[in-house]
């Protein structure tokens, strides 16, 4: 790694609803950055500071992460905001970012945040001629990135066997009373997560 690349800083940032793994992902990616040269910085609530041009951030060290994939939640907190609304709001993402030296942005999350993230490194480097560069890891319950065959996105599996266990106990229920119930489960316009606990429970 050459000295160039030890001065860069990589920005971590979580988008959207609340998935296990999280802060998985915010000890791996911060122990192989700084293993590698580079500094952290978290990003506080996802979009939601940096487009308001009131940007809360946490440095990271290897002693910060050390423990963490071992909770849930994440440390970074998360929250439902996207830049892409107003130019203002991808111009004060991209000042906010370079203010704090950050030439890389890991954005953990799903589809909002995908291109959230992506309009951002292209606004960053079409517009404000600053180069940016965006990694996203795809998070959500819902299943509904398209990735490749047969590979789901993080939180899905234990979103599924969670609501498996839930849905095998109210069979159960509904046997022992002589009930019918009607489960809803999350997923927005996508049924992934409906089928899948359906197939793993055996509901009918």
């Amino acid at each position: 790694m050459s000295e160039a690349s030890a001065r860069k800083t990589i920005g971590i940032l979580v988008g959207g609803g609340p998935a296990p793994g999280l802060n998985g992902v915010i000890h791996a990616v911060t122990i192989t950055a700084i293993n590698h040269g580079y500094q952290v910085m978290g990003i506080l609530e996802g979009f939601k500071h940096l487009m308001a041009g009131q940007p809360q951030f946490l440095p990271l060290t290897i002693a910060d992460v050390s423990r963490i994939h071992l909770r849930g939640g994440t440390i970074l907190k998360t929250a439902r905001s996207n830049p892409k609304e107003k130019e203002e709001y991808l111009g004060n993402t991209v000042s906010a970012l370079r203010g704090a030296g950050i030439t890389h942005l890991v954005s953990i999350g799903g589809d909002d945040t995908a291109s959230s993230a992506h309009a951002v490194s292209q606004y960053a480097q079409k517009k404000m001629g600053y180069d940016l560069r965006s990694v996203h890891v795809p998070k959500t319950i819902d299943n509904d990135l398209p990735l490749p065959e047969g590979i789901p996105t993080f939180g899905y599996e234990t979103a599924r066997e969670i609501g498996t266990r839930v849905v095998t106990n109210i069979m159960e229920d509904a046997r022992s009373a002589v009930r019918w119930y009607l489960i809803v489960a999350m997923g927005r316009s996508a049924g992934h997560l409906a089928l899948g606990i359906g197939k793993s429970a055996g509901a009918t």
